[in-house]
């Protein structure tokens, strides 16, 4: 049985610093490696801010700021 998981959300996390295309792409990868992330995207191509799409019976939003903030950015989780 193929079953489907509908509890996915997204939250949008604000960095302050601007970052390069390799710093992105280090950050990306490090959040994708998080049990529970689904995808990571840029809205609009809007360099600081990035949109995570997760499931929350898996991962908490905070979890996510944390791994950002973990990873030496300076970040505010902006919207759930």
């Amino acid at each position: 049985m193929n079953e489907r998981n509908s509890n996915i959300a997204d939250v949008t996390i604000h960095i302050h610093e601007a970052i390069d295309t390799d710093r992105r792409a280090r950050l990306r990868h490090s959040l994708l490696a998080l049990n529970g992330v689904h995808a990571i995207s840029d809205p609009n191509g809007q360099a600081h801010l990035v949109v995570v799409r997760f499931n929350p019976e898996q991962l908490a939003s905070d979890d996510i700021l944390d791994a950002v903030l973990g990873t030496g950015l300076h970040a505010e989780m902006i919207g759930l």
